[in-house]
């Protein structure tokens, strides 16, 4: 890659973190002030008050639906469309799903529906990133690579977390490292904090930092809760999938869907607002008050079942900050049962609060970098990494052991559908050409192999050769090969009785 490349990436990749971040943090700016607005209105409870804010909430899915309708790809987390758009599934348009995203987003914040801006600060990044790739007449690879970069900056603007940001582009939408990925990509996270932190400020995202590290003696615990958090994890994910397929069984129209769907979350909301909204601020007060062990359990089971309502339904929001905020109440209700027990000190809730965040994200996303990076990003609490990272890896385990595939993943694949079933398995043998053969002395071209086999491979008297069409076989030559699983039998025999 020469260096004018470098210099053109590193210029469109700053250009996409500054928008990218503009529209990522504005998107969360307006989602907050919401949360104030709703916080404030429900404490009027006369029945003036609650038919108008009902009305509201009619129009506003009303809105929503129609803006899902106008942009099919806006709704959900947008990781999934994200993913799907690099690997060529989806083709969106951004300037539809932009203004969805972006709009429907902060009506669902408003509503108080238990969704995360962070998905959709995912993919109102990778759409800006892939509309300047229009104005920049990009060929289709660079477009993927300024959309990632967008996408990058937008997590980037949620959480104000470049690092995470853009390793959260290599390790769950790319699952690779490559320098024409990573350089616009971490320009983009840089510009984008640049943006977030002028407006926001450069305090961690989540409002708290943990001081005290837990000491070694408690390892044995930091196990027992990465393993609750890895069961915990594999029953979100199957919760939310159960939710997907419930609303997917109802006949209804996705009009009726969604204002349902904001009806139940604003009857949620004068019940007990505590449920409601993504759940920053819930997240700081848990690492900080210590709850009743029935109001933790509360939160963990009602924020998943809200969850996967909110997100069933098929509406503009992720599911990222509610990952977060289940794993900060079940890390404080295990903190909680030990300290019951009289095993552990008050001392250390925020260090259980943390370290549960962390196990959450790997056991639900299987990205046990991202996991442990983010949480101390946004907490600012890095001298935490070992506590963080033993739960985040017994988490990713724990999950893995259950079978459970990631979340994204599996929604990724409810969008598109199933891969398609094919006998084209790829399996591998070595084998020895006898010296009585048909087929020494023959050139590789003229071989009427069986379907799907290839030979890889050849070593003959200690060298390994390059197969072309024009090698001949030789007795005693071992060849290295590639065939369909289903006719590995058939190709064996093929090399060893011709």
């Amino acid at each position: 890659m020469d260096i004018y490349t470098i210099i053109q990436l590193v210029i469109k990749g700053a250009l996409v973190g500054m928008a990218a971040g503009f529209f990522g943090a504005t998107f969360r700016y307006f989602i907050h002030y919401g949360e104030e607005v709703r916080r404030v209105y429900m404490m009027n409870t006369d029945w003036l008050s609650i038919s108008c804010w009902v009305v509201l909430m009619i129009i506003l899915g009303w809105i929503c639906a129609k803006l899902l309708r106008w942009a099919p790809l806006s709704g959900g987390s947008g990781i999934p469309q994200i993913e799907g758009e690099m690997m060529g599934i989806f083709d969106m348009n951004p300037y539809r799903t932009l203004v969805s995203k972006y709009l429907g987003g902060i009506f669902n914040g408003l509503c108080g529906f238990s969704v995360g801006r962070e998905g959709p600060s995912v993919q109102l990044g990778g759409s800006v990133g892939k509309i300047l790739a229009y104005w920049f007449k990009s060929p289709l690879r660079e477009e993927r690579i300024l959309t990632s970069a967008g996408a990058a900056a937008g997590l980037t603007a949620a959480f104000s977390a470049p690092v995470s940001g853009a390793i959260f582009v290599f390790e769950e939408v790319h699952k690779s490292f490559y320098p024409m990925l990573v350089i616009p990509t971490f320009t983009a996270a840089l510009m984008s904090n640049f943006v977030t932190s002028t407006i926001f400020g450069l305090q961690p995202s989540l409002g708290f930092t943990v001081m005290t590290g837990l000491p070694l003696s408690s390892f044995s615990y930091l196990l027992l809760l990465g393993v609750v958090m890895g069961l915990i994890g594999v029953a979100f994910n199957r919760t939310i999938l159960w939710g997907k397929k419930l609303f997917g069984r109802w006949s209804a129209g996705g009009t009726v869907k969604i204002i349902t769907t904001f009806l139940v979350v604003t009857m949620i909301g004068y019940d007990s607002q505590l449920l409601l909204g993504g759940g920053n601020d819930l997240v700081g007060q848990l690492s900080a008050e210590h709850l009743g062990l029935w109001l933790l359990v509360g939160i963990v089971v009602g924020k998943i079942l809200l969850t996967a309502l909110c997100y069933g339904s098929g509406a503009q929001g992720g599911i990222f900050l509610p990952m977060l905020v289940i794993g900060a109440a079940a890390g404080a209700l295990v903190q909680a049962v030990l300290v019951t027990a009289g095993l552990m000190d008050q001392a250390y809730l925020g260090n259980f609060v943390i370290c549960a965040m962390g196990g959450m994200l790997a056991a639900a996303m299987r990205t046990p970098l991202l996991s442990i990076l983010l949480v101390l990003e946004m907490t600012n609490s890095f001298h935490s990494i070992y506590s963080v990272g033993t739960v985040a890896i017994v988490a990713y385990l724990t999950a893995e052991l259950c079978k459970e595939a990631p979340i994204y993943d599996s929604l990724l694949e409810m969008m598109a559908g199933p891969a398609e079933k094919t006998d084209a398995v790829q399996t591998f043998f070595e084998t020895k050409i006898p010296v009585v053969s048909g087929i020494t002395g023959k050139e590789l071209r003229t071989l009427n192999m069986p379907e799907g086999t290839i030979i890889v491979s050849i070593a003959r008297r200690g060298m390994h050769l390059v197969p072309l069409g024009d090698t001949k076989l030789e007795a005693g030559d071992e060849l290295y090969i590639s065939c369909r699983r289903g006719r590995l039998e058939e190709a064996k025999k093929y090399f060893t009785q011709s």
